[in-house]
């Protein structure tokens, strides 16, 4: 694919919405296979902030382009890979995003065959709606060679960003290490005997006593 149109058709009566983002999901079996738009996913937003309710992505199938009968018909050998990519960044409706930089992620062919082509496909983007990553989930946890009576693909369809935590309060951290300095500095003034800190108020007293005494 040369690049990718957000104006593409999705599917007949299926359009997005002003302010929606798409990422067209393509796919190919086996090294030499040719890549070929498999579903589109239509986010309502890219904006880390948004609430998850709110910003639950589509997953749009093309089903004339999910070719499972291919993929059955040669995924029954354990070294067949299933290599599925999208764009490296989601295109807002009506942009147009020219490029040939994907992120994809490669698979055994048999595990989505013996997993009744049931999936989930989580996409990994920033707040800017680069993607960062993809994951891919099947319940097949190894290759038996057991055939499936599926005839299309069962896709869960999750968008993940990453988990920003919470900002130093670095306000009241300077103010705490101020006071600790301050602490430290009146501590080291004040390490003065008792006699030089209170002389003047002992020396009087001492005056009197030896001139009571010098008087008896």
């Amino acid at each position: 694919s040369s690049g990718i149109n957000a104006e593409w058709p999705l599917r007949p009566g299926v359009v997005s919405q002003h302010g929606e983002f798409i990422l067209g999901v393509e796919h190919k079996f086996g090294v030499d296979g040719e890549w070929i738009r498999r579903a589109n996913v239509i986010l309502p937003s890219i904006k880390q902030s948004s609430l998850p309710a709110h910003n639950i992505p589509q997953f749009i199938p093309i089903s004339a382009n999910e070719r499972v009968e291919d993929l059955k018909s040669i995924g029954d050998k354990n070294d067949t890979l299933y290599y599925i990519r999208v764009p490296h960044k989601a295109v807002e409706e009506g942009e147009k995003l020219d490029t040939n930089s994907y992120v994809g992620l490669v698979v055994r062919a048999c595990s989505l065959i013996e997993s009744d082509l049931t999936h989930s496909l989580n996409i990994h983007m920033d707040s800017t709606g680069y993607v960062t990553g993809l994951s891919l989930y099947s319940t097949a946890e190894e290759c038996t060679g057991r055939i499936t009576t599926a005839t299309s693909f069962n896709t869960e369809c999750s968008v993940s960003f990453p988990i920003v935590g919470a900002s130093p309060d670095v306000h009241s951290f300077i103010s705490m290490k101020e006071k600790e300095e301050k602490k430290k500095t009146d501590e080291s003034q004040d390490k003065r005997s008792f006699l030089a800190k209170y002389w003047m108020y002992i020396l009087p007293v001492f005056l009197l006593l030896m001139m009571s005494m010098g008087g008896q």
